[in-house]
């Protein structure tokens, strides 16, 4: 429940994705590529019940995406073993709009940052966070890693909320993104469209939208961001219902174990339990002693259990989650339910035994 409700960084609901790839036969150059990514976006937009589409290099949750190594102007090269390294990320301009990515300071991409314009970047807020601490990377410049003084320089405009990448349970990495009209690597393989309806029900006229282009452009991996959320924790969650299973099992046949030992030796005592009654004990005390005797026990077990546990469940502690391998709610919750459940064991039995008649009980066996 923990990994299920972490912020991914963005908003998955309303939104939908498909993998577009332009053939290189088809879309050669960067102008034929950019054309069609234009026309797309236009039409896509004019679809009812969407708001706003954009493309992408890759989606978050799905893939690694792609690295570079950076340099920071006004400071020393670090060397080829020490550059900082970012996940780069190539976008159109409504992507963080599309996408529900917040802004945090300065501004996104606009249809005027052109191949002709300044070049541009946007940074997530662990990057801002790492590379300029306790500054405001607005203004700053960086560029991809080189020893040439010719390099490209691209200014920082805008720092967006940190998006996961590798998985809800991975923290977030270092990413930059890029304008896709200024960018001249890395193509764009995804289309995300936000929807005021179900993202699913607008599938096939996107589809159809695409086609119209071009009737040969293959379209693949329809789905909605909330389907691919919860893919991205499918593992987890299988492995949390099966555990869910055999620890549900091994509580019952503990509970029934413990029901039946404690039934079974207040059972044996009947005979006892007359005479005491037949001396002048009193119903209640024969109950305290019996209830008492066999929390006794429970403790005993519960104590050896839970030393057991605490050095076992190191072992699955790769397992979990926002709890610890030994997560006190847990240990105290079981805890209660089989001294719950050896309490009612030693209660009914001993309460049975002290309605039977003495002389029933003393001539029991």
């Amino acid at each position: 429940m923990r990994l299920r409700n972490v912020d991914p960084g963005f908003r998955p609901e309303k939104l939908l994705t498909m993998k577009i790839v332009l053939p290189e036969v088809r879309y050669p150059d960067r102008a034929t590529r950019s054309a069609f990514y234009i026309e797309l976006i236009r039409q896509v937009e004019t679809v009812p019940g969407v708001k706003s589409a954009a493309v992408a290099t890759s989606l978050p949750l799905t893939d690694t995406g792609n690295s570079i190594g950076i340099s920071i102007e006004g400071r020393p090269d670090p060397g080829p073993d020490h550059v900082p390294i970012v996940i780069t990320r190539i976008v159109s301009s409504r992507y963080f709009e599309t996408m529900g990515i917040p802004l945090l300071k300065g501004r996104v991409f606009t249809e005027q940052d052109r191949a002709e314009s300044t070049g541009v970047v946007v940074v997530r807020e662990i990057t801002a966070r790492r590379l300029w601490p306790g500054e405001d990377p607005i203004g700053k410049r960086i560029s991809g890693w080189s020893t040439d003084p010719q390099r490209k320089w691209v200014q920082i405009i805008g720092v967006v909320k940190d998006v996961r990448q590798f998985g809800l349970a991975a923290d977030p990495k270092l990413q930059i993104y890029l304008p896709y009209e200024q960018a001249r690597f890395f193509e764009p393989r995804a289309l995300i469209v936000r929807t005021d309806v179900d993202p699913m029900s607008l599938a096939t006229m996107v589809r159809r939208t695409v086609w119209e282009i071009d009737k040969d452009q293959p379209v693949s991996d329809i789905s909605s961001m909330e389907e691919i959320v919860s893919q991205s924790v499918a593992r987890q969650r299988f492995s949390t219902l099966l555990l869910g299973v055999f620890a549900s099992l091994a509580l019952l046949l503990a509970a029934v174990g413990i029901y039946g030992v404690m039934s079974y030796s207040v059972a044996q005592r009947t005979h006892e339990i007359g005479i005491r009654i037949a001396l002048g004990a009193q119903r209640s005390d024969v109950l305290k002693m019996t209830v008492g005797e066999g929390l006794r026990l429970v403790s005993t077990g519960l104590v050896i259990g839970l030393a057991g546990a605490l050095i076992l469940t190191r072992l699955m502690s790769s397992l979990l989650f926002g709890v610890s391998a030994n997560d006190p709610t847990t240990f105290i919750t079981i805890s209660v339910i089989l001294v719950s459940v050896a309490v009612l064991a030693s209660y009914v039995p001993a309460l049975r035994a002290t309605r039977v008649d003495p002389m029933f009980a003393l001539r029991y066996q």
